[in-house]
C-alpha cells in the first residue's frame, strides 16, 4: 500500500511541477511591454530592424530540445508499456513541431494525455526519472506560446 501511495504522490508532484512550469512560462511571456511609437523609417532601417527581430526571436526560443527515448532493450519489464506510451505521446508533439513550423505543437488534449501517461509511469515505476519528459513537454509548451505570440503580433 505504501508503494502505491508513493507512486501516486510522485505523479501528483509531477503534475504540480508541469502546471507550475506552465504558469511560470505564461507569466514570463505575458510581461507587460511598453508600446513603441511608430515612426516612418527608410528601407535600410526596416531591413536592419527585421534582422534584429529575427535574431531576438531566435534568442528567445528555449535553448535546447532534448528527446529522451528509452531503447527497447533498456526498458524495465515492469512499466515498459507505460514508458513507451509516454514517449509515444511526446513523439507526436515532436513530429507536429517539425511538420508545421507555425502550427500548434501540443493541443490541450495532448498535454492532458502526456500528463496522464506520466502519472501511469509514476504508478508503475515510482523510481523512474520523469524530469527529461517534463523538460521536453515544457519546451513544446514554450514553443507553442512563442508561435501563438508570433501569430498574434501585428504585421508591419
Amino acid at each position: 500500500m505504501g508503494a502505491g501511495q508513493a507512486a501516486q504522490a510522485q505523479g501528483s508532484n509531477m503534475i504540480h511541477l508541469i502546471s507550475l512550469g506552465t504558469r511560470l512560462g505564461v507569466r514570463a511571456l505575458a510581461k507587460d511591454k511598453q508600446p513603441v511609437p511608430v515612426q516612418p523609417i527608410d528601407q535600410a532601417t526596416a531591413d536592419k530592424n527585421a534582422a534584429a527581430n529575427t535574431a531576438a526571436t531566435i534568442a528567445a526560443q528555449p535553448k535546447e530540445l532534448v528527446l529522451h527515448r528509452t531503447p527497447a532493450d533498456q526498458l524495465p519489464k515492469k512499466g515498459a508499456d507505460q514508458i513507451t506510451a509516454l514517449e509515444a505521446q511526446l513523439e507526436q508533439c515532436h513530429a507536429a513541431m517539425l511538420a508545421t513550423p507555425g502550427g500548434i505543437i501540443c493541443t490541450p488534449e495532448q498535454r492532458t494525455a502526456i500528463q496522464s501517461a506520466a502519472v501511469s509511469v509514476a504508478r508503475a515505476r515510482s523510481n523512474w526519472d520523469l524530469q527529461p519528459y517534463q523538460q521536453e513537454l515544457a519546451y513544446y509548451q514554450a514553443e507553442d506560446a512563442r508561435r501563438q505570440q508570433a501569430a498574434a503580433a501585428p504585421a508591419n
